[in-house]
């Protein structure tokens, strides 16, 4: 069913560090007044009402902006626009020139999103008496912290063992985040459509061992172990959240139950985006 201006409002999420940040928030704000079309933003609103009230969120700023945003969407998804304050971004597709035109194709209802996998992860200890939940839209990433020596990273999938090793940590990301921490850490770059989860070992000590994917619907269960009591590791969930964990604690990471619809760019596609960001010859 198509919305009616009047139905239609929308939240913005400005990174007011980054430069130009002020200027086009007062911009969009003016710019969708004169349209009669409600506006919310992140200098007044908690994000989380945004995301509850609106019927699209912008993001000023970068990847960074967009990804603290997605850390919010728990349960209701709404289109997110990322417009890129700085260099062309994978997931902040829409260069700060564009961004008025793609507002009309929303306002128009000539807009495209797509669906993005996310990951839902469960951190629990008994020893602890501690439970946390995350959800990511890149990765979640367990690594040693401080002074403390190689882990020993346990993975199961789905109940059965993939493989032990040690090394600096284990990243596991969706297909999104395939082009983040994942494919510095020697993953593929894996295309937004697959659903698909990547199991890349951070600085293994096994050579041999290389990054795998694995189903979307699979469970991917991690446990590490130390060899000092006082050893730590961090998990951290798109670089936004994180928790210092220790041996006791048991890590389980899948699909989330929702996906993240992220507005797609009438002027680049996912290919192009590839090409400009890693200057792919042509």
């Amino acid at each position: 069913m198509t919305l009616s201006l009047s139905s239609k409002k929308i939240g913005i999420v400005a990174n007011l560090s980054k430069a130009g940040a002020h200027e086009l928030l007062a911009k969009l704000k003016e710019w969708l007044a004169k349209r009669d079309v409600p506006v919310m933003d992140s200098t007044v609103h908690p994000v989380e009402d945004m995301i509850e009230a609106c019927s699209l969120i912008v993001c000023l700023g970068g990847d960074g902006t967009l990804l603290s945003v997605a850390g919010h969407f728990k349960e209701k998804s709404v289109p997110i626009l990322g417009v890129n304050l700085g260099s062309l971004g994978f997931l902040t597709e829409v260069k700060e020139t564009e961004v008025f035109e793609e507002l009309n194709t929303y306002l128009a209802d000539q807009y495209t999103t797509e669906d993005r996998l996310m990951l839902s992860c469960r951190a629990r200890s008994e020893k602890h008496h501690k439970e946390r939940r995350f959800v990511a839209l890149n990765d979640v990433v367990i690594s040693r912290e401080g002074l403390t020596r190689l882990l020993r990273v346990e993975i199961n999938v789905s109940g059965e063992k993939l493989t032990a090793f040690r090394g600096d940590g284990i990243i596991v990301s969706t297909p999104t985040g395939s082009t983040a921490y994942s494919l510095s850490a020697g993953g593929a770059v894996v295309h937004p459509r697959i659903e698909a989860l990547m199991i890349t070992a951070i600085c293994p000590h096994a050579s041999a061992l290389r990054s795998i994917a694995v189903g979307a619907d699979e469970k991917v269960t991690v446990k590490i172990r130390t060899d000092r009591g006082e050893d730590r590791a961090l998990l951290t969930a798109d670089g936004q959240e994180n928790l210092e964990i220790d041996d006791s604690y048991s890590i389980e990471i899948t699909r989330a139950n929702h996906m993240l619809k992220l507005f797609k760019s009438s002027k680049r596609s996912y290919f192009a985006t590839l090409r400009e960001n890693f200057k792919f010859p042509e």
